[in-house]
């Protein structure tokens, strides 16, 4: 960790990422409240629910660019630049009208940002493999996993705090969304040539740049065919994502109705529970040699889906505001755990000049059912209720802790690699 630390230009790719995320995650707490002014309250923050959904479903493509892109650098710095201007055009529109149209238009230029954002993440995984050494690799998907949540703890409490002291001043949270985006493309332009020599490496190998995507896919999707493993997660975590990124767009909508569970107003309910789910992610992440370490994934992945059916449990059932947040921490707890893990075996295992592309691919398929899943239980949400809507969602969720149990005892968790990796670094 200490050796990690004195690496300058990775210490920079980190702060750079932090301030991202600090940005994002605040503005997209900030723009579920905006939906909640709306008069069309319901439908808006279902579709502020579901906007976040746009990177992951766009990661084949960008993952695509981002390896064929030669001036990786220079890129986040234009990346950085165009956000910047979007929130200025966002901080001029929002508050001044409560059309649908102007909404929509104001979450398809949060979507945009968020897209580019998805891009220049992708633009850091083979740089990132050049800057540190092969042995410190987990630790730094760890770290730069735990720093962006770090920064959503962050944006959850300064959005609680903000929202309460600026009310509704919408414009001045895209202008600071703005200011933080400047801040990160001042950083990536301070470590500029640094990251630049470590493209010549990232450059250097057999790229391929006029591969085109159908055939970039095709090389891609090779990575499957050696990999039981790597099949079994992205279809289990394909279904996990389809239930679980139904959670908070269901939370989101279910509270509205439910001010007994509130911590003070609805605004700050949804700020800590993004607090709670980002620190759950952060702890996961640093506490790397705990007890958990040398769980097989399909154990971790039972205990996500368990919480999580916890969570439908006690909204139906319960509503107890300390058993809505318990079940969330510990969700997130194991989800901190299963990312860096699953993030160092790929970039151990796949070849940088498609590197990008494959993981696009990996998370596209995960993600693919989010949208479905969110629409459909947002949906009968509407329709039906959030009681009878969340008493489906925590028997699918435990149904599918069971299944993935099951399967793990039956022969996935023999062919899991990931717990060595825990084992390397309680070692080291």
């Amino acid at each position: 960790m200490q050796e990690l630390l004195k690496n300058k230009p990775f210490v920079t790719m980190v702060l750079a990422s932090l301030l991202n995320t600090v940005g994002g995650e605040l503005f997209n707490i900030v723009f579920i409240v905006y939906a909640q002014t709306m008069p069309f309250a319901g439908l808006a923050v279902s579709i502020a629910s579901m906007a976040w959904m746009a990177p992951a479903l766009t990661a084949i493509l960008t993952g695509y660019l981002a390896d064929r892109t030669v001036h990786k650098t220079r890129m986040q710095v234009v990346i950085k630049l165009i956000q910047v201007c979007i929130y200025l055009v966002i901080a001029i529109m929002i508050g001044r009208s409560k059309s649908l149209p102007v909404f929509v238009l104001l979450v398809a230029m949060d979507m945009a940002s968020s897209m580019l954002e998805g891009y220049a993440g992708s633009l850091w995984m083979p740089v990132l493999k050049h800057l540190v050494l092969p042995s410190q690799l987990h630790q730094a998907t760890s770290i730069t996993s735990a720093a962006s949540n770090v920064a959503a703890v962050i944006s959850a409490g300064g959005g609680a705090v903000l929202i309460a002291i600026l009310g509704n001043r919408f414009a001045v949270f895209a202008l600071i969304n703005a200011l933080t985006f400047l801040l990160a493309g001042i950083l990536v332009a301070v470590g500029y040539q640094k990251f630049t020599r470590a493209e010549v490496s990232v450059n250097g190998s057999p790229v391929g740049k006029h591969v085109g995507l159908a055939s970039s896919l095709h090389v891609t999707l090779g990575e499957f065919r050696h990999s039981a493993f790597l099949v079994l997660m992205v279809g289990f975590g394909c279904m996990v994502n389809l239930l679980g990124t139904a959670l908070q767009p269901l939370l989101n909508l279910g509270l509205i109705s439910m001010p007994e569970v509130w911590w003070g107003s609805y605004g700050t309910t949804i700020a800590v529970i993004n607090g709670i789910s980002s620190l759950g992610l952060i702890l996961g992440a640093l506490l790397a040699a705990d007890l958990l370490r040398r769980l097989p994934m399909a154990h971790l992945l039972t205990g996500v889906m368990a919480a999580a059916a916890m969570v439908g449990v006690n909204l139906v059932w319960l509503r107890i505001p300390a058993l809505l947040f318990f079940p969330l921490l510990a969700m997130n707890y194991l989800l901190g755990k299963i990312n860096p893990r699953f993030m160092t075996m790929l970039i151990s295992t796949v070849a940088e000049d498609h590197l990008a592309a494959t993981m696009g691919v990996v998370q596209t398929v995960m993600m693919i059912g989010a949208p479905l899943g969110q629409m459909v239980f947002l949906t009968l949400g509407n329709l039906v209720g959030i009681p009878i809507t969340m008493s489906m969602y925590a028997g699918l969720t435990g149904l599918l802790a069971l299944t993935i149990f099951s399967v793990g005892l039956l022969g996935m968790n023999a062919k899991d690699p990931t717990p060595d990796m825990g084992r390397r670094q309680k070692s080291g």
